[in-house]
């Protein structure tokens, strides 16, 4: 009788460990994703069209500016995954302008840093990259999430295997070579 509670129990745990463990922190406005939400190069096209229209969009934020009473983002957009995390990808749409009625932290909020927002198209808006003028979509913030910096890759450079034998800068009269077994 104790040893079946004690599956129970035990089978009961292990439940709530795997679904504990499959929970996360992505806002469910970030995670899926919004049915009819035109591209940046839709909405650069025809922004006539699609003012105040919903849209979720995410990319690498090139540049966070704080205004008076709002913070603007630049990012560099890039195609979402399924859960609306920013794939690496050399293809992006073009360029966006997010605006957010707080501050936000500039140092947090860095270049190169991964963002997904909702939000509403408010207007196009002409600015200039280096010398050319580029048509920015500016969209009006309802939610954001700031993907967690990937950790850097560690390259470790290890010794040659030679360098690992007893014998190694005088092998000849010691032990033959080529190793022969």
């Amino acid at each position: 009788m104790i040893f079946r509670k004690s599956i129970i129990y035990s089978g009961g745990l292990l439940a709530y460990a795997l679904v504990s463990a499959c929970a996360t922190n992505i806002p469910t406005e970030i995670s899926q994703p919004l049915e009819g939400s035109p591209g940046i190069e839709q909405v650069r096209q025809q922004t006539a069209a699609y003012l105040s229209q919903k849209v979720r969009w995410g990319g690498i934020i090139v540049q966070t500016e704080n205004k008076h009473d709002t913070s603007e983002l630049t990012i560099v957009a890039l195609p979402l995954a399924d859960n609306g995390e920013p794939n690496d990808s050399d293809n992006s749409p073009g360029r966006f302008i997010a605006v957010i009625d707080k501050f936000i932290e500039p140092q947090v909020y860095s270049p190169d840093r991964k963002i997904t927002l909702t939000g509403r198209v408010l207007k196009t808006e002409t600015r200039k990259v280096g010398e050319f003028p580029y048509a920015y979509p500016v969209i009006k913030v309802e939610h954001y999430y700031l993907w967690p910096p990937e950790p850097e890759q560690v390259y470790i450079d290890y010794p040659p295997y030679l360098w690992y034998d007893p014998y190694y800068p005088w092998r000849y009269p010691y032990y033959p070579y080529p190793y022969y077994y």
